[in-house]
């Protein structure tokens, strides 16, 4: 499913930034879970290279 897959929303509706467009941009740093402790590692999942799924970071949904 891409963005262009989702339905339109109201125009009454609140904007939405996805949190992955921000992190993308720059703009916030990419989550690195607590027990990750390798400078190396670190740095590549900041950099976006290494993706951590929200079940590890401790996001509900």
């Amino acid at each position: 499913m891409s963005l262009l897959d989702l339905p339109p929303t109201p125009v009454t509706a609140d904007p939405v930034i996805l949190p992955g467009l921000l992190s993308a941009l720059g703009i916030v740093r990419r989550p690195v879970p607590r027990w990750i402790t390798d400078p190396d590692l670190i740095a590549s999942i900041e950099a976006g290279l290494i993706d951590i799924d929200d079940d590890f970071l401790g996001a509900t949904r």
